[in-house]
């Protein structure tokens, strides 16, 4: 892992956002479902839009699992937000359903957490514990962190695009855009605009 190219940077076990997140801190938090979002629409299972014109943070969710012929990759966990998600519907607008959301994302908390009891990453009684063997996982998963923050500092967005959910777990924003002599803070913001973290980002501190 150390000094790993981009192209060769992947989390250790191949372990989705979410399930690394677990391992992180001992339990599910609400930054583990917005990377699990993410990473589902990189995969192509959903489309994630930002509404403009609204007011506030605004984002159209489309179901696309009609679409993607490898669903047999979806986890459990994740099979369990998405239903919960489209129980009845292609599209779904967040922040407006808001509370209605809350048993979706309940259900999605304990099928993480059973995923990680079953892959022995938590204990079964006390969840909050990592039992010794994944002490090693842990530092896999700090070393991969170590290696992600390094191009993040790069300012290679290009690099981190397929990475960008794991970015996530990790609370790394995306770099800052430099604004050169001569260019106005609006060209600026739309460069911004054109790294695809910027909007993940947005998406991961607005929504609900």
């Amino acid at each position: 892992m150390q000094g790993a190219e981009p192209k060769d940077l992947t989390p250790p076990g191949n372990l989705r956002p979410a399930q690394l997140g677990i391992v992180l801190v001992g339990r599910v938090i609400r930054g583990h479902i917005s990377a699990t979002l993410v990473d589902l629409a990189q995969r192509g299972f959903l489309r994630i839009d930002e509404v403009k014109g609204q007011v506030g943070q605004a984002w159209l969710l489309t179901d696309l699992r009609d679409q993607e012929a490898d669903q047999n990759s979806l986890l459990r966990f994740e099979v369990t937000l998405l239903d919960g998600l489209f129980a009845r519907q292609s599209t779904v607008r967040l922040p407006e359903i808001g509370e209605a959301l809350i048993p979706a994302l309940n259900r999605f908390r304990a099928e993480l957490s059973r995923d990680a009891v079953r892959h022995g990453r938590l204990r079964r009684s006390h969840r909050d514990q990592r039992p010794p063997p994944d002490e090693r996982l842990l530092k896999e998963i700090n070393d991969f962190r170590r290696e992600l923050r390094k191009l993040a500092a790069s300012g290679r967005t290009e690099a981190l695009a397929d990475l960008i959910p794991y970015a996530m777990i990790f609370g790394l924003g995306p770099p800052a855009i430099t604004i050169d002599d001569g260019q106005d803070a609006t060209t600026a913001q739309r460069r911004a605009d054109e790294v695809p973290w910027s909007q993940s980002d947005r998406f991961a501190t607005s929504w609900p």
